[in-house]
């Protein structure tokens, strides 16, 4: 075999930038170069780290889940949110549905949590989970006034779902299509040593394909609720076997034949070492049988499998669907927030049977916030929203950003209480990259727009939740 051919740093960018010219923008060029550098240098780290992504598609109603309990702020929030009777469809919940907690840091120190999301009131109270508060899509910190005037650069495709839900999961919302890849996909690519005698890939998906695992190098190991997605018949048909066997042990002359059958194998084998490896796994919670806990279950059981996998870092991705509530708000809210408190409850409780609970942590993204007003019967596409992380690596027990003013005109209101976000997504994905051992050095790497926000190498948790 020939070795690699060596070239210059200089010819490297040219050669880049030509093919740039016929296939992909300069952009996703550069965005290649910093990775080969940052996975040269980048020294793996130690001990085992997972992150779960647990996205809410549709854009969560999350000043529903996250509601000042101070009297004033709440009677502002009850005033444009709307009180509920029998002759309107007001949005805001009463004090007896909220779950109270504090937070040192805010404008005012009491806060309620929706009343069917008990394990984030006991685990918050416990220290082991913090929310984030009006977090959003933002390519550099931008006032009101500039909105308005149009003074600073803003994310393309505002209040869209497939634009918003592009831009969080590859937190490069000044572009539009996948040039930049997705963000833990990046993460992968800078940290791919890490797993180097691993089975599967550092990013696996318990719900498809997406955009925010997919790296310049990598691709998510995608599985399903049942276990690893298999060729039919392979291991049940004798004969099957032995011909799919055959057929890959060929020796082809032909490279895309000679790719193809390598690819093939490999993905056979990967399968069945998956499989025996997680069907080996017995856990000890019952998880409910929902679209949340199913997936859930699933991914306590890869993390129970990650020693006969060899895997020291992981990054999962699960997805929620119903929460672009245009026509219902309370109700919905109460089922789909009860189906993800019962099955973060038993995930949580099995991190901990395992040992794990300090080395996990479970995040939230979602497309958008949601209008404070009410369109008559629920809420509309908005921007900033809160969202809610949990591990016992964390400092948890309160609120980090700036929980805003929930009132009409407000500071942040861009318009039907569309609330401009005072935490970029950056620094919400930074601080969980940095604790899963990125180097501060390739922050920018992953979150090009991080010098916009935050000094990536003197702060590289720039809001002091995880370091």
């Amino acid at each position: 075999m020939k070795s690699p051919r060596r070239i210059s740093r200089r010819q490297f960018i040219y050669e880049s930038n030509c093919a740039a010219v016929g296939t992909a923008s300069l952009f996703s060029s550069l965005f290649t170069l910093r990775l080969t550098a940052g996975t040269v240098s980048a020294s793996p780290p130690s001990g085992y780290k997972a992150m779960v992504c647990l996205f809410l598609a549709g854009g969560n109603d999350s000043y529903n889940m996250l509601v000042p309990g101070s009297q004033v702020p709440y009677s502002q929030y009850q005033q444009v949110r709307g009180i509920r009777t029998t002759d309107n469809d007001g949005l805001a919940l009463t004090r007896d549905e909220l779950l109270p907690i504090n937070s040192a840091g805010q404008d005012y120190p009491d806060f309620g949590i929706h009343f069917r999301l008990r394990i984030l009131q006991q685990l918050y109270n416990e220290g082991k989970a913090a929310f984030v508060s009006n977090v959003g899509t933002l390519v550099e910190p931008t006032t009101l006034a500039q909105y308005n005037s149009k003074a600073t650069r803003l994310p393309l495709g505002l209040f869209s779902h497939s634009d918003e839900q592009l831009h969080w999961q590859t937190m490069v919302p000044q572009v539009r299509g996948s040039a930049p890849k997705g963000w833990t996909g990046r993460v992968a690519d800078c940290m791919d040593q890490v797993n180097s005698d691993g089975t599967i890939s550092m990013n696996i998906s318990l719900s498809g394909t997406n955009v925010m695992q997919s790296g310049f190098n990598t691709v998510p190991y995608v599985t399903g609720t049942n276990g690893s997605v298999k060729l039919t018949e392979y291991e049940t048909d004798p004969t099957t076997q032995v011909a799919i066997d055959s057929i890959l042990s060929n020796q082809y002359r032909n490279l895309y034949a000679k790719t193809l059958s390598q690819a093939s194998r490999g993905s056979i084998d990967t399968a069945i070492a998956f499989e025996n490896a997680t069907n080996a796994v017995n856990l000890t919670q019952s998880f409910p049988t929902t679209g949340t806990g199913n997936q859930l279950r699933a991914i306590a059981k890869i993390i129970a499998a990650r020693s006969p996998l060899n895997m020291n870092r992981q990054i999962f991705f699960l997805q929620k669907g119903g929460w672009d509530m245009h026509n219902e708000v309370i109700a919905k809210h109460s089922s789909l927030f009860g189906e993800l408190n019962d099955s973060i409850t038993a995930f949580w409780n099995q991190m901990v049977d395992l040992g794990l609970e300090n080395d996990v942590v479970l995040f939230t993204a979602s497309d958008f916030g949601r209008t404070l007003t009410s369109n008559g019967l629920g809420s509309d596409h908005a921007w900033g929203g809160n969202h809610f992380v949990i591990g016992g690596g964390i400092k948890g027990g309160r609120i980090y950003g700036q929980y805003p003013l929930l009132a009409s005109g407000g500071p942040h209101d861009v318009g039907r209480g569309r609330l401009l976000p005072t935490t970029s997504v950056d620094v919400y994905g930074a601080e969980l990259a940095s604790w899963f051992g990125v180097p501060s050095s390739e922050l920018q790497t992953v979150f090009p727009n991080a010098t916009n926000f935050f000094d990536p190498l003197s702060t590289p948790f720039p809001l002091g939740m995880l370091g």
